[in-house]
């Protein structure tokens, strides 16, 4: 994903969410690519916080559209 990208899912996204990465594992090297950003929440103490999950390809299974293409957020 790109920055410019990014930046666009990130503009109406309140300043004060949490931000979180999936953890995954690499099969080659050790950096990759941001393939999709998740809206979602987590617990705490009985409330329901919202967050953002960064994501892999290999961090979880991804979300597609019918044309098999990733969905960049869900």
């Amino acid at each position: 994903m790109k920055a410019k990208r990014l930046k666009e899912i990130f503009k109406d996204i309140d300043d004060d969410v949490e931000i979180f990465v999936r953890n995954s594992v690499n099969p080659c090297g050790n950096i990759q690519e941001l393939e999709q950003v998740e809206m979602s929440t987590y617990g705490f103490f009985g409330s329901s916080i919202k967050c953002l999950i960064l994501n892999t390809d290999s961090s979880k299974e991804l979300e597609q559209n019918e044309d098999e293409e990733t969905i960049d957020i869900i």
